[in-house]
């Protein structure tokens, strides 16, 4: 009975022995399967991305080519002599070359602009007409007019010679009014408010409404040296600086007018010409300012209780 038992025991622990090595393979071999999926859905993934990177370079590839297709008629008007440059198409002064990694482009400059081939390549090639010199570059693409500009993009003037501060702005064909500070007139040629006598079609003595007196010549001397201040008749804080006979319109500030004596600003309280409105201010003026003088030398006149005394 003993042994039998025992040869039982034996059978047992045989049998788990193998049952167990069978379970571990079996164990082994599904970790090995579900590693072998795992691998293979990381293969898989990895084809599909390969396979979606292939697709984009592909795609760009057709893009590329596509972009070269259209670009090529432009392409031919010019070739690269550098990897970055630009320089203008023969004859023409808005159409230039544009070069970008030794890849050109012809490029066409917005109606009212010119290409200027002596910027930078980092700055917009596309300027106004004052900033460029076409020379023997005469051709233009037709404007494209708008109601209220001639062209698309620049500065035109408004008026005639008797209203010369007035210009107009252009933006995407649409307009916008200024006006220059006053006594300066607009100049079609700098493009910016100047002084009258030096813009070519204003007539600086109708737009300031002053013409300047004419200076008696000494025989022996000549013509005086110097220039000559005339105050305004209508405002005496107006005064007019005649130069070769054509007039600047300058203007004093504040409470001050121009006197004739001294050809200089002083307090208006001092020129008989003025207002009395302008004199009393000014008289009020130059009083309140004496007592802040007044107030300002007493308070540094008094010794400073802070201040330690020197033995």
């Amino acid at each position: 009975m003993g042994k039998t038992f025992v040869i039982l025991t034996c059978l047992c622990a045989v049998a788990y022995a193998q049952f167990g090595q069978f379970q571990s393979r079996t164990t082994a071999q599904t970790r090995q399967q579900q590693q072998q999926s795992a691998f293979g859905n990381q293969n898989l993934y990895r084809d599909s991305q390969g396979q979606y990177q292939q697709n984009q370079n592909q795609y760009q590839q057709n893009q590329y080519q596509q972009s070269q297709q259209q670009s090529a008629p432009r392409q031919s008007a010019g070739s690269c002599r550098e990897s970055n440059e630009r320089y203008p198409v023969s004859g023409s002064c808005d159409r230039y070359i544009e070069c970008i990694n030794g890849t050109s482009e012809e490029k066409l400059c917005p109606d009212g602009l010119l290409f200027n081939p002596n910027v930078n390549f980092n700055v917009y090639p596309c300027q106004y007409p004052n900033e460029v010199q076409c020379l023997e570059r005469s051709s233009l693409q037709p404007a494209q007019p708008t109601e209220d500009c001639p062209h698309q993009f620049g500065y035109y003037k408004l008026g005639d010679a008797r209203n010369c501060s007035g210009f107009r702005n252009c933006v995407n064909g649409v307009g916008y009014d200024f006006t220059c500070p006053e006594g300066l007139a607009w100049s079609s040629e700098t493009y910016r408010c100047e002084w009258p006598d030096t813009v070519a079609d204003c007539d600086a003595e109708a737009f300031l409404g002053f013409r300047c007196p004419e200076v008696p010549q000494s025989r022996e001397l000549g013509p005086p040296a110097g220039f000559r201040f005339y105050r305004s008749d209508v405002n005496c804080q107006k005064y007019f600086l005649c130069i070769e006979g054509r007039p600047r319109a300058l203007s004093c500030g504040g409470d001050s007018a121009f006197d004739d004596l001294t050809s200089t600003c002083v307090s208006a309280e001092e020129v008989a010409a003025c207002p009395q409105e302008l004199r009393a201010a000014a008289a009020q003026a130059r009083a309140e300012e004496k007592q802040r003088l007044a107030k300002e030398i007493e308070f540094y006149s008094k010794p400073n209780p802070f201040q330690k005394r020197k033995f």
